[in-house]
């Protein structure tokens, strides 16, 4: 029997377990080598994650400063601004807590920013929302202060035009007042010598003489008048002595138109019908003494105006 054919066999089987560890070496060169790379992909990917967290969160604080800045000019900007973001304070604070916790927070994640990002925008919404607020109040202010201003100017006008009419009342009371004063005329002014007769009857004569003279007649008409009113008319009649004084009682006096007090010596109430002439009125006065030497004026007054006077002189 041949052995021969035995050797080739062990020589085979070394070659492949050489070539089972050389195929398990470059299995295991080709795994490191491609771990080895991704390590180097997931290093340089972790690298630039952290290089966007830092931008990000550098952006968001600038953004924030930028928030606070326009805040703080916000509440410089106008008493109502200032008034309302007080008003609003709770709402901005807790804004302001949140934002800062994540600002300062070192370790701040990108969903963290994202939020911080957002709750940023909130607050400048917020305060975009408070300056039209203002914009609209202080356009309504300004509108209420051309309502006000307009309001004084037609309030000015009324009132000018009420002062006008007043005075035209005025003057037209006045014109009715001077329309209404009546006239008197046709004066008869006469000084009577008084004695009775053997019968006891007296008997009257017209004299010149103030030793003579006894009493003094009045006689005058009023004219007829289409404004004044009917009814019963008061006439303040004055007789002058000729020291020039009003022969009166004591405390007898009356306002003119002008508002001076004058005496009177005494009145005559008159029934006067409108637009009709009164004819022959007639008054007299005895003085307590004797009459003197000189003239004697009469003056009538009706309303405080004078309508009428007549003078005689006594020797």
């Amino acid at each position: 029997m041949e052995n021969t054919p035995q050797e080739p066999r062990k020589g085979i089987s070394l070659h492949w377990i050489y070539m089972g560890i050389i195929g398990l070496l470059v299995a295991a060169g080709i795994y490191l080598f491609v771990n080895k790379n991704k390590a180097e992909n997931s290093n340089e990917l972790l690298t630039e994650q952290v290089e966007t967290i830092s931008t990000d969160k550098a952006s968001i604080e600038t953004d924030y400063n930028a928030a606070l800045a326009r805040l703080d000019e916000m509440k410089n900007e106008s008493v109502q601004m200032d008034s309302l973001l007080t008003e609003k304070s709770n709402e901005v604070e807790a804004l302001k807590s949140k934002i800062d916790a994540i600002v300062k927070n070192k370790n701040a994640t990108e969903a963290q920013l994202k939020e911080a990002s957002k709750l940023i925008k909130e607050l400048n919404d917020k305060m975009s929302n408070y300056q039209q607020q203002i914009l609209a109040l202080k356009n309504e202010n300004i509108q209420l202060t051309e309502d006000k201003k307009q309001l004084i100017s037609e309030k000015n006008e009324v009132t000018a035009e009420k002062e006008n009419l007043q005075s035209e009342k005025k003057v037209l009371e006045k014109t009715v007042e001077l329309g209404s004063v009546l006239h008197a005329s046709g004066f008869k002014l006469e000084v009577i010598n008084s004695k009775k007769n053997i019968f006891g009857k007296e008997k009257e004569k017209e004299t010149e003489k103030a030793k003579k003279a006894d009493l003094m007649r009045v006689s005058f008409d009023i004219d007829d008048n289409r404004i004044s009113e009917s009814g019963e008319k008061i006439l303040y009649i004055c007789i002058k002595a000729p020291n020039g004084k009003t022969v009166t009682s004591s405390g007898n006096k009356f306002k003119t138109t002008e508002g001076n007090e004058l005496d009177y010596t005494t009145t005559k109430i008159v029934p006067y019908r409108k637009g009709e002439k009164v004819y022959g009125i007639t008054t007299e006065w005895r003085p307590n003494n004797d009459f003197e030497k000189g003239n004697y004026m009469v003056e009538v007054y009706h309303q405080g105006y004078k309508i009428g006077n007549q003078k005689v002189t006594l020797k």
